[in-house]
């Protein structure tokens, strides 16, 4: 396992020199902006996120300050995987195998070391992993106290951390690892619920607004259809469930490692059929996905030299356009120009972020605000989170889940002038722009904000005048009077109280 340790060090070093040069995403500077308001959760996510950023504010804002708990929890899952084979086949190559396979998943956030709810649910899932087949073998009250204390922070960083609750109980039910029951495992469930049960209090208390949202509004349920799965992120995930299942049926299912089984297959065939009726995520099966690199791990110390240089060739391709895409965002501009000039543009697509964008347009922002003395609005938390972020605040407006936590935090307040920003022209959006003129006497496109990076157009935005708030404008833009988000403690929630300060 030295050699492992090697490679997360080596990886994690990587992330932390991205960190640097690359500046927070929209989803992570919308995540920071939870940190501002701690809660037990939040309209999208459990809370584990928010929390884990919080922890390094006296660092400071910056992207290295907030990515740096994600980095660290990216190493935990790396080290924990490979400490999982090694505790399922008593082989030291085993573990350092599986430690790189889990190293090499081509995601990009992953390599990013991107400050989102993964780096939790990874940790959590991996550590979840370990300690399982740790307790198969000698079980310990220590062990399940731990385990406990993983599977409630996997629930608490993922709603999908319910699969490794759901995976770990079915494998101890099996005839083997059913001692597993008597042995303590009702100790690590009756933890993970204690940990739980503030945030289903929090979702009692706020209109169970987080469980709507994950059922229902993230990604809304539609008739069975097959054509759903042209969507092209569906067709990814259906994609990547299938090559799962073919690699899981080498690495897991012929050796019969069934803890492995029980945590890396059932949760994405779920999710394969769900995407005949709503759109999926091929993120959503990093968790699974973890489970599969023990078993490529354990798979890979048996094969002949030959195969082994055939998968880690087949591996290293998908992994290395990864870590190029990363590196890239880190670049100095000008190295980034030269790249994209080079390519004649042809990198952009793939490699190029809009995350440079968003500094410059708070500065634009700010001083138009300031010049016309409006208030900053958005339909979009993208913007209102980077606005924020970036030292102006923008309240956000519209229909979407997200309107009634941010307006809690923020207030519902109707500015007699309002700066509109919007990706698009606001008068292409049928919706947006029926409700500002019904919210505003006056509506006026004022400009166009474009920006350059690289040597090449990063982003545009569009601004709008809103003036003369009519008598119903509050209704109209915040879509009446928002549940309350409040700053609670574990403890006020679970005995009900849901009345604290505002934040």
């Amino acid at each position: 396992m030295r050699s492992a340790v090697v490679a997360i060090l080596l990886v994690s070093a990587l992330r932390l020199v991205i960190a640097l040069g690359y500046p927070l995403t929209a989803d992570e500077t919308y995540y920071w902006v939870w940190s501002k308001h701690l809660a037990y959760g939040y309209t999208d996510h459990p809370p584990a996120v928010a929390w884990l950023i919080a922890s390094s504010a006296w660092l400071g804002n910056s992207a290295l300050a907030v990515r740096l708990p994600f980095i660290i929890c990216e190493a935990v899952a790396a080290f924990a995987v490979g400490r999982a084979a090694l505790a399922l086949s008593e082989d030291p190559r085993a573990g350092t195998a599986a430690t790189v396979a889990f190293l090499l998943i081509p995601q990009g956030r992953l390599a990013v070391g991107e400050a989102l709810p993964d780096g939790p649910y990874l940790a959590t899932w991996a550590l979840a992993l370990w300690l399982t087949a740790e307790a198969a073998k000698r079980a310990s009250r220590r062990t399940m106290i731990l385990l406990g204390l993983a599977l409630g922070g996997a629930l608490l960083s993922r709603f999908f951390g319910w699969a490794i609750v759901f995976g770990i109980c079915a494998y101890a039910l099996i005839p083997k690892p059913r001692t597993l029951w008597s042995n303590g495992l009702w100790i690590a469930l009756l933890i993970a619920a204690a940990l739980y049960a503030p945030f289903v209090v929090w979702n009692a208390a706020h209109a169970w607004s987080n469980f709507a949202f994950t059922f229902s509004n993230r990604q809304p349920l539609h008739g069975f259809s097959a054509q759903r799965i042209e969507i092209v992120t569906s067709l990814r995930f259906v994609l990547l469930a299938i090559v799962l299942w073919i690699v899981a049926f080498f690495t897991i299912l012929r050796p019969r490692y069934a803890l492995l089984a029980w945590t890396a297959l059932p949760f994405p065939t779920c999710l394969a059929i769900l995407s005949f009726f709503q759109t999926t995520e091929s993120y959503w099966i990093l968790g699974p996905l973890t489970s599969v690199c023990v078993g490529i791990g354990i798979a890979y110390t048996r094969q002949t030299a030959a195969w082994k240089r055939t998968l880690l060739i087949v591996a290293a391709i998908p992994a290395a356009y990864t870590i190029t895409s990363a590196l890239f965002v880190a670049l100095p501009e000008r190295a980034q120009a030269w790249t994209l000039h080079a390519s004649h543009g042809a990198l952009k697509g793939p490699f190029y972020s809009q995350a440079f964008a968003f500094a410059a347009l708070a500065d634009d922002v700010a001083r138009l605000s300031s010049a016309s003395s409006a208030a900053v609005i958005t339909d979009r938390l993208e913007i209102a989170s980077e606005l924020t972020y970036h030292g102006v605040t923008a309240s956000i407006i519209g229909g979407a889940p997200q309107v009634a936590q941010w307006a809690a935090w923020y207030g519902t307040n109707v500015p007699s002038r309002a700066l509109l920003v919007t990706f698009n022209p606001a008068e292409q959006d049928v919706e947006l722009s029926r409700r500002m003129h019904a919210a505003f006497e006056r509506v006026s496109a004022h400009s166009l904000l474009r920006y350059r990076f690289a040597g090449t157009e990063g982003a545009t935005f569009y601004v709008t005048f809103c003036e003369r708030p009519r008598a119903n404008a509050g209704f109209l833009l915040f879509g009446g009077p928002p549940a309350r988000f409040d700053t609670l403690s574990a403890w006020a929630l679970l005995i009900g109280g849901a009345s604290g300060r505002r934040s």
